[in-house]
C-alpha cells in the first residue's frame, strides 16, 4: 500500500500530493457567501464615514471655495445614500426573525447533507487509490530497547548530536586563570605603550582596562590575544557630559551617534601607530563641543527665563568659543554713551587641544581675594550661570573695597568691613550698633550697582542714597551723618515704645516764637505721656566732635497747656533741662537695688571699659536708651502723684505729700485728716474720725489710671458673721478709673472719694444707731435676721427662717439717697426675694427714716404675706370675656406702701391688705373709698358677701377677742389712706411707756384691750368706720381712733400715696411678680394638702350691709396662706373638681363674677325672665318649665350654685335636676370662670324639655363616667369652642346654638389603659328640630386624620338613623351620642 498523508483540505492524498485533475465546483446545496454581523456593518460605514471627512479636513484648504462646496455636497449625498440604505436594512432586519430563523434551518439541512456526501466520496477515494498500494515500516526495536532501559538515545546520528548538542563549558578555574593572564598581557600592552597623562586614571580588571576622564568620557578596552600586534579592541563608551540644568536626566548624546563613534574610534584604534592617544584626541575633542554648545544651550535658557537683558550672547562658534557680555549699562537704561561691558569668553584652546575649555574675563578680574579668582576662571561644575555669579562675586568684591577705602579716608575709625558670602558692605552709623541698625550696601549680581538696606528707612530715602551712591561714591559720608541723626532718634522712639508715650517729630506751640523751647537743636524728639497729656520730654540730639558715629543726648521737660473751648496749638508753659550726670544717676539706683538685693553682685563700675567689638546681633540691647527710659517712667509714675497732691492742696486736705514704700518701687500719699461730711450729725462724725487710723493713695495697674484709696478702720459699730470681718482693724478699699478726658490725679479722683467718704458717714451713721438699739432688739427679731455683712460701703442683713433672703443698704452718691437691693443666699439663691414687689416703698421708706431696726421689723411683718400673695397667678388669660381675643390679668399686685398691698381681680374687684404685726394682717374691701364709703372708687366693683367670707378664715382665739355684736351695725368712720399707711406716730407715742414698762418695744400681750368703739358716733351722711390698727393693741402700727383725728399726721415710716394718686393701675410695683420661693402647688393644675382648718368656728349670720366690707378683717399669716394659696374646691367628690386649681379668695371672686355676668345674661335671653327675690344675694330667673336659684354655697363661699325646680309636674326626675345642678357648680360656674360657658348653658336652659333632658343625660356621662362602663369613650359637652374644633369660629366662642336646628359640640375621649396617651376628637352635632335627626355638622377639616375621624363617625350616626328612625316629638340627641361612644373604632395612628 503507497504511503499517505493529510493535505491541507484535511483529507488523505497520495505521499508526494494529490491527484488534481481539474477544478472541482462547491458541493452542491452550500451557500455561496457568509452573512456579516449587523454591528460590524455599521462600525464599517462609520469608519468611512470618519475617514472621508478626515480627508475632507485634509485637501479642501487647498481647493478654491467653489470646489470645496462641491466635495461637501458629494460627500453628503454619499453619506445619505449610504445610511438610508442602513436604515431600510435594519427595518427589514427588525421585522425579519421569521425568515431568518427558516433560513438557518435550511442551511443547516443543506450543511448536512453536505457532510454525508464529502465523508461518503472520501472513503471512496482513500479505498480506491491511497490505500492500495500503503505498506508499514518494520518496528525498531533496538532503539525502543534503548530508551525503556536506559532511558537515553545513544543510536542518535552524530550529524544531528553536532548540530544540536553544544560542547561543554569551562569551569570556574579556567576562567580565573585565563581572566588572570589576560591581565598580565593588558598591564605588558600598557608600559610598552605611549600613554597620554590624561589617561592615567585606568582600571585593569577581569580582563579589561577602563580609561575614565572625569566629565568627558570613559573607554572599556581589551585585547583578544598575547601578540604585540593585535590591535586593542573598545568593548563599551560612555560619554559623561550632562547637562544638570536643562538635559531634564536625559543623556546628551544619542545612542546612534555612540554607536557611530564607538566605529570610528575602533577603526583609528586599528590603523594608527599611537592608537590610545589618538583614541583620547578624538573623544577629547567630541567632549569639549559638546560641553560648549551645552553652555550655550544654558545661556540661552538664562536669558529666556531668568536674566533677560541682564546678559547677552555676544558670539557663538560651534566647538570653538563662547562670548558673553554682563554689566551692560547702556543696556540697563541707567546711562547714555559710551558704557563699561564685562565680558566672559568660553573658548576652546587650539594651540593645545588636550587642555579643557578656558575662562577669560575683559576687563580682566582684579587681585583680590584668591578664592573667588579661583572659582571665577574654573567651569568644572559646566553651569554658565554659576560662572556668571561668581564672575560678578569677584567684581562686586573690587567695588565694596573702593567704597571702604572712601570710608576710610573720611574716618579712620572706621568699622565697616565685608561679607563674602553675600557681596556685602557693613556700615555702623552709631556706636555701639546692632546687625539691624548698621547700613548694609549690596552690589546687585544682575547690575552691578549699589542697592542700600536700612532697617526702618523710608523707601523713598533708600533710593535716593542709591542714586546718589552709585553716581558719586564719595557723597555716601554726607548720607551717614543723616542717617546717624535718624538712627538716633529711632532708639528713643524704641526705648520709650513700651512705655505709655506717643512721639512726634514736630509739635505746633502757639508761642514757639517766644518761648525757649524754639532755641533746641534742630535734631529733636518730642514724647507725650499719654496718661499726662499735658507733659512732654523733649530729647535733643548732637555731634560729638571728636566720633563720627556718636551723639550726645540732652532731655528736658516740657509742660504746655490748652484753654477751654480753644482747638488751636497748645500754649508752651514750662521747660527745664535734666542734670547732665542723668546717666551715673541711673546706674546708682540700678546698683543700690543690686547691693539690696543681693550683695554678692558686683558694681557696673569694678570692671573696666569693653573694647570695641563688632556689630551686635539684632536680638541684644545696644540700641536701648536706658537713660530716656528711667525718664519717662519716673515722670508717668511720679506725675500723678504730684497732680493729686497740688489737688488735695487746692481742697485743703491735709497731706504727708508724696512718699516712697517698699523697695523704692512704689510711691503713695497718707491723709492726715479727710473733710467732714454735711448731712452727717456730729457724734457720727467723731466717731467715724476716732476709728479711722490710715487713709493712703495708691496706683494701681499697668495702665497708671487707677487709683486705689486704702481705709484702715478700728472699732467697728456690728459684727458680721463673714469670715473677713473678725480682725480688730478693717480694710477699705476704694478703687478709681481714672478718666480718659481728665489728667490722672485730677480733681474728678479727690470729689469720687469724698462722695465715697460721705456714703461711708452715711451707713455709719444708719449702722451705729442700730448697733446702740441691738441690746433691745426683740428675741424673735434677733432669730429672723442677722448682719452677713458690713464694710463700712455697705450693709448685708440676711432674714427669714432659714437665713435665705438678703437686704443691702448702701448710699447712692449721684442721687444722695439710700439704694436697697434684694436677694435670696444659700438653697433659695436661684430664686428671688418675694419682697421685690416693694421694693420701691421700702427704699422710699428707709430714706425718710433711715431706722435699720424699722426695716427688720416691716420685713419681718410682710414676708409670710408677701410669700402668700406671690403664689397668686398673674398671668393674663384669654377667654374671660364675650372678647374671647382680648386677654385679662388675673391677679394685679399693686403695692401702695411697705405694709400696704391692694390685689385687683381681672381689673373689677380690689382687695386691700394691711400687714400688721404679730402675725396678722387686716384685709378690707378695696373699692369703697378711704374718705366716703358710700362712694366707689372708680373702676371697681364692690365684693358682695366679702366680709361673710373673710371671717370664715378668722382664727377662734382672735375671733373671741374681736367679734362685736355691733360690728357691721356701728357705721364706720372715714378713713384716710394717708391713716391708713401711718404706722410710726402713735408708736413713737408709746414707745417711752413700752420701754418703761415691759423693756421691749411692744406691750404685755396680757394688758386688756381698749374699748374699740368709744367714741364712735353715727352720723347719716358720712358714717366713719374705725382704723384698722386698733383692732389689735399689740400692733406697733396703732392707728388713733376718730376722735383724735386731728392729731392724724403724716407717717414717718411710710408714705401713702396721695388720694388723687389712687388710680387704677398706677403703681410703682409690679403687679405681674410672681411668687420668687418655688412651690409645689402651682395654682393652675395639681393638687393641694392645705385645706381650711377644721378648728374654725361656724361662720357667722351677719347682716349684709354694704359697707360691711370696708372693716377691715384681721386674718393670721395662717389663715391668710389658706386663703391665697390654691387647693381643691371644698365639698366637692375629687372626681367632679375640675383641673383648674386655684385660691379660695379666687374662687369666691370668681363665682361673684359669675353670679354678675349671669345677672346681665338673664336680661339678654329671651327664653329665660327674672323672678325678683328678697334673698340677699340670691338670683332667681325662670324658664318655661324649670325654676332657678343661683346663689353662693352658704358653707364656704367659693362656690356657685344652683336650684332647679320643675314649674309642674312633668317629665323631670330628681337624678336630672341633681345632674343638672351638679354640672353648673362644676363645670359651668367654677374656675376659670368664663362669661362664654355662663351664656352657653343659659342658652341650654331655655331649650325645650325634650332637648335639654338630652343634654342633662350626656352631662350625666360626663359627671359619672363609671356607670357606663360598656361604652368606648368618654364625653364631654364643650359649652365654648375648644382650640382643636374645626374652624367654624374663634377658640372660646360659644358653642350652643338653638334656632330651628341645635348645635353644639361634644369632645370624646377613648377609654385606654394609663400608660398610653388617649385619643380625644371633636364632634359638631347638630340636631335638626324638624326631622328630629342627630347628624355630624358638616365643617371643612384641615388635617387628613381628624377627616378621616369625621368620616368614620358620620357613617355611625347615618347608620343610626337609618336603623332607627325617629318617631315625631321624639328626641334623639342622646341615643345618637350613645350609639357613637359605643361604636366609634379609630385606627391605629388617628389623632384629633
Amino acid at each position: 500500500m503507497a504511503p499517505v498523508q493529510i493535505g491541507p483540505d484535511g483529507q488523505l492524498v497520495p505521499l508526494g500530493g494529490p491527484v488534481v485533475s481539474g477544478p472541482q465546483p462547491p458541493p452542491p446545496g452550500a451557500p455561496a457567501t457568509q452573512g456579516v454581523r449587523l454591528s460590524l456593518l455599521i462600525e464599517f460605514l462609520l469608519q468611512r464615514t470618519y475617514h472621508e471627512i478626515t480627508l475632507l479636513a485634509e485637501l479642501l484648504p487647498r481647493k478654491t471655495d467653489m470646489e470645496r462646496k462641491i466635495e461637501i455636497v458629494q460627500f453628503a449625498s454619499r453619506t445619505r445614500q449610504l445610511f438610508v440604505r442602513l436604515l431600510a436594512l435594519v427595518k427589514w432586519a427588525s421585522n425579519a426573525g421569521k425568515v431568518e430563523k427558516c433560513a438557518m434551518i435550511s442551511s443547516f439541512l443543506d450543511q448536512q447533507t453536505i457532510l454525508f456526501v464529502d465523508t461518503a466520496d472520501r472513503l471512496a477515494s482513500l479505498a480506491r487509490d491511497a490505500l492500495v498500494h500503503a505498506r508499514l515500516p518494520s518496528f525498531a526495536i533496538p532503539f525502543a530497547i534503548d530508551v525503556l532501559t536506559t532511558g537515553s538515545y545513544p543510536r542518535l546520528p552524530t550529524c544531528i548530536r553536532d548540530k544540536i548538542i553544544p560542547p561543554d563549558p569551562i569551569t570556574k578555574s579556567e576562567k580565573q586563570t585565563t581572566l588572570s593572564q589576560l591581565n598580565q598581557i593588558l598591564q605588558h600592552r600598557l608600559v610598552t605603550t605611549d600613554l597620554p597623562p590624561q589617561l592615567a586614571n585606568l582600571t585593569v580588571a577581569n580582563g579589561r582596562v577602563k580609561f575614565r576622564v572625569e566629565g568627558e568620557f570613559e573607554a572599556t578596552l581589551t585585547v583578544m590575544g598575547d601578540d604585540p600586534d593585535i590591535p586593542w579592541r573598545l568593548l563599551k563608551l560612555d560619554i559623561l557630559v550632562e547637562d544638570k540644568e536643562t538635559g531634564d536626566g536625559r543623556a546628551l548624546v544619542h545612542s546612534l551617534q555612540v554607536n557611530f563613534i564607538h566605529e570610528l574610534v575602533q577603526a583609528r584604534l586599528c590603523a594608527d601607530e599611537k592608537p590610545l592617544q589618538d583614541m583620547y584626541n578624538c573623544l577629547h575633542s567630541f567632549c569639549l563641543s559638546l560641553q560648549l554648545e551645552v553652555l550655550h544651550s544654558q545661556t540661552l535658557m538664562l536669558i529666556r527665563e531668568r536674566w533677560g537683558d541682564l546678559v547677552q550672547e555676544e558670539r557663538y562658534v560651534p566647538a570653538k568659543y563662547l562670548t558673553l557680555a554682563v554689566w551692560n549699562q547702556q543696556v540697563l537704561g541707567r546711562k547714555t554713551g559710551t558704557a563699561s561691558v564685562h565680558k566672559v569668553t568660553i573658548k576652546i584652546d587650539e594651540s593645545d587641544v588636550s587642555r579643557p575649555l578656558q575662562i577669560s574675563h575683559e576687563p580682566p578680574l582684579p587681585v583680590c581675594d584668591s578664592k573667588l579668582m579661583e572659582r571665577a576662571m574654573k567651569i568644572d561644575h559646566l553651569s554658565v550661570e554659576k560662572l556668571l555669579i561668581d564672575s560678578v562675586h569677584a567684581r562686586s568684591h573690587q567695588k565694596l573695597q573702593e567704597l571702604k577705602a572712601i570710608l576710610k579716608g573720611s574716618n579712620p575709625c572706621d568699622n565697616s568691613f565685608i561679607e563674602t558670602a553675600l557681596p556685602t558692605l557693613v556700615i555702623p552709623i552709631l556706636e555701639p550698633c546692632g546687625r539691624s541698625e548698621c547700613l548694609h550696601i549690596f552690589v546687585d549680581l544682575h547690575s552691578g550697582m549699589f542697592q542700600p538696606m536700612l532697617y526702618g528707612l523710608d523707601q523713598s530715602m533708600l533710593d535716593d542714597i542709591e542714586k546718589t551712591i552709585n553716581d558719586d561714591m564719595k557723597r555716601i559720608t554726607s548720607w551717614l551723618q543723616q542717617l546717624k541723626f535718624w538712627l538716633g532718634e529711632q532708639r528713643c522712639r524704641q526705648s520709650v515704645k513700651h512705655l505709655p508715650t506717643l512721639c512726634t517729630d514736630v509739635l505746633h506751640l502757639s508761642n514757639s516764637d517766644t518761648h525757649p523751647v524754639g532755641n533746641l537743636s534742630k535734631h529733636k524728639l518730642f514724647i507725650k505721656l499719654t496718661r499726662l497729656p499735658q507733659y512732654y520730654i523733649v530729647v535733643e540730639m548732637h555731634e560729638v566732635p571728636s566720633s563720627p558715629t556718636a551723639l550726645q543726648y540732652r532731655y528736658s521737660f516740657l509742660s504746655v497747656s490748652q484753654l477751654e473751648g480753644d482747638d488751636g496749638p497748645v500754649c508752651a508753659q514750662l521747660l527745664q533741662h535734666f542734670k547732665p550726670n542723668l546717666e551715673q544717676l541711673v546706674q546708682d539706683t540700678a546698683a543700690g537695688r543690686g547691693v539690696r538685693l543681693g550683695s554678692k553682685r558686683k558694681m557696673s563700675g569694678d570692671q573696666g571699659d569693653p573694647e570695641p567689638k563688632k556689630p551686635k546681633r539684632s536680638g541684644e540691647m545696644c540700641a536701648f536708651n536706658k537713660e530716656l527710659a528711667h525718664v519717662v517712667a519716673m515722670c508717668d509714675t511720679n506725675m500723678p502723684f504730684i497732680g493729686l497732691r497740688t489737688e488735695l492742696a487746692n481742697m485743703e486736705i491735709p497731706n504727708q505729700g508724696v512718699q516712697v514704700e517698699g523697695d523704692g518701687s512704689s510711691h503713695a500719699i497718707r491723709l492726715l485728716k479727710i473733710p467732714p461730711c454735711s448731712g452727717v450729725g456730729e457724734e457720727t462724725r467723731r466717731a467715724l474720725e476716732r476709728s479711722l487710723l490710715d487713709c493712703t493713695f495708691r496706683l494701681q495697674g499697668r495702665n497708671n489710671r487707677t487709683w486705689v484709696a486704702e481705709l484702715v478702720l478700728a472699732n467697728c459699730p456690728l459684727n458680721s458673721t463673714h469670715s473677713k470681718e473678725q480682725a480688730s482693724t478693717r480694710h477699705v478699699y476704694l478703687t478709681y478709673e481714672n478718666p480718659l478726658s481728665e489728667p490722672v490725679g485730677g480733681r474728678k479722683v479727690v470729689e469720687m472719694f469724698l462722695n465715697d467718704w460721705s456714703a461711708i458717714n452715711q451707713l455709719y451713721q444708719c449702722v451705729l444707731h442700730f448697733s446702740r438699739a441691738l441690746p433691745d432688739l426683740p428675741s424673735y427679731l434677733s432669730l429672723f435676721s442677722e448682719v452677713r455683712l458690713y464694710n463700712y460701703r455697705k450693709l448685708v442683713l440676711c432674714y427669714g427662717c432659714t437665713k435665705g433672703s438678703s437686704v443691702t443698704i448702701q448710699w447712692n452718691s449721684s442721687s444722695q439717697r439710700f439704694h436697697l437691693a434684694l436677694g435670696t443666699v444659700g438653697p433659695n439663691s436661684g430664686c428671688s426675694n418675694c419682697h421685690n414687689i416693694i421694693l420701691h416703698q421700702l427704699q422710699e421708706m428707709f430714706n425718710k427714716s433711715p431706722n435699720v431696726m424699722q426695716l427688720l421689723q416691716v420685713l419681718s411683718d410682710t414676708q409670710a404675706p408677701l410669700n402668700a400673695i406671690n403664689k397668686l397667678p398673674t398671668v393674663p388669660m384669654l377667654g374671660l370675656t364675650q372678647r374671647t381675643n382680648t386677654a385679662y390679668q388675673c391677679f394685679s399686685i399693686l403695692p401702695q406702701s411697705a405694709t400696704h398691698i391692694r390685689l385687683a381681680f381681672r381689673n373689677m374687684y380690689c382687695i386691700d391688705i394691711y400687714c400688721r404685726s404679730r402675725g396678722v394682717v387686716a384685709i378690707r374691701d378695696g373699692a369703697y373709698s378711704l374718705f366716703d364709703n358710700t362712694k366707689i372708687v372708680e373702676g371697681f366693683y364692690p365684693a358682695p358677701g366679702l366680709k361673710t367670707f373673710l371671717n370664715m378664715f378668722v382664727d377662734s382665739n382672735q375671733d373671741a377677742r374681736r367679734r362685736s355684736v355691733n360690728e357691721d351695725d356701728n357705721p364706720p368712720s372715714p378713713v384716710r389712706v394717708d391713716v391708713m399707711d401711718s404706722l410710726n406716730q402713735l408708736q413713737a407715742q408709746q414707745q417711752p411707756q413700752m420701754r418703761g414698762g415691759a423693756g421691749g418695744v411692744y406691750p404685755p400681750l396680757t394688758s386688756p384691750p381698749p374699748n374699740y368703739h368709744t367714741n364712735v358716733t353715727p352720723s347719716p351722711s358720712m358714717m366713719p368706720t374705725q382704723s384698722p390698727g386698733a383692732l389689735d393693741p399689740s400692733s406697733p402700727y396703732a392707728m388713733v381712733s376718730p376722735s383724735h383725728r386731728g392729731q392724724w399726721a403724716g407717717s414717718p415710716q411710710v408714705s401713702g400715696p396721695s388720694p388723687g394718686a389712687r388710680i387704677h393701675g398706677m403703681s410703682p410695683g409690679n403687679p405681674s411678680l410672681h411668687s420668687p420661693i418655688p412651690d409645689p402647688h402651682s395654682p393652675r393644675a395639681g393638687t393641694s394638702s392645705q385645706v381650711m382648718p377644721t378648728s374654725m368656728p361656724p361662720p357667722r349670720k351677719l347682716p349684709q350691709r354694704p359697707w360691711a366690707a370696708s372693716i377691715p378683717t384681721i386674718l393670721t399669716h395662717n389663715a391668710l396662706h389658706v386663703l391665697l394659696l390654691p387647693s381643691p374646691t371644698p365639698c366637692l367628690v375629687p372626681g367632679l373638681a375640675g383641673s383648674y386649681l386655684c385660691s379660695p379668695l379666687e374662687r369666691f371672686l370668681g363665682s361673684v363674677i359669675m353670679r354678675r355676668h349671669l345677672q346681665r345674661i338673664i336680661q339678654q335671653e329671651p327664653n329665660l325672665s327674672i323672678v325678683n327675690s328678697n334673698e340677699p344675694g340670691v338670683i332667681m330667673f325662670k324658664t318655661d318649665v324649670l325654676k332657678c336659684r343661683v346663689a353662693l354655697n352658704p358653707k364656704n363661699y367659693q362656690t356657685l350654685q344652683l336650684k332647679v325646680t320643675p314649674e309642674n309636674a312633668g317629665p323631670w326626675s330628681q337624678e336630672e335636676l341633681q345632674v343638672l345642678e351638679k354640672f353648673f357648680e362644676t363645670r359651668v360656674a367654677g374656675p376659670p370662670f368664663k362669661y362664654n360657658t355662663l351664656n352657653a348653658f343659659t342658652k341650654l336652659l331655655g331649650a325645650p324639655t325634650n332637648i335639654l333632658r338630652d343634654c342633662v343625660r350626656i352631662m350625666k356621662l360626663e359627671l359619672f363616667p363609671d356607670q357606663a362602663a360598656q361604652l368606648k369613650w368618654n364625653v364631654q359637652f364643650c359649652l365654648t369652642i375648644p382650640p382643636s374644633a374645626p374652624p367654624i369660629a374663634p377658640p372660646g366662642t360659644i358653642a350652643v346654638v338653638l334656632k330651628s336646628k341645635m348645635l353644639f359640640f361634644l369632645q370624646l375621649t377613648q377609654r385606654i389603659p394609663v400608660p398610653q396617651e388617649p385619643v380625644s376628637i371633636i364632634v359638631p352635632i347638630v340636631y335638626d328640630m324638624a326631622t328630629w335627626l342627630t347628624q355630624q355638622a358638616d365643617i371643612p377639616r384641615q388635617h387628613s386624620s381628624s377627616g378621616a375621624a369625621a368620616l368614620m363617625v358620620s357613617n355611625i350616626l347615618k347608620r343610626f338613623n337609618e336603623l332607627h328612625p325617629a318617631r315625631p316629638g321624639e328626641c334623639t340627641i342622646f341615643a345618637s351620642v350613645h350609639e357613637l361612644m359605643a361604636n366609634l373604632t379609630l385606627p391605629p395612628g388617628t389623632r384629633q
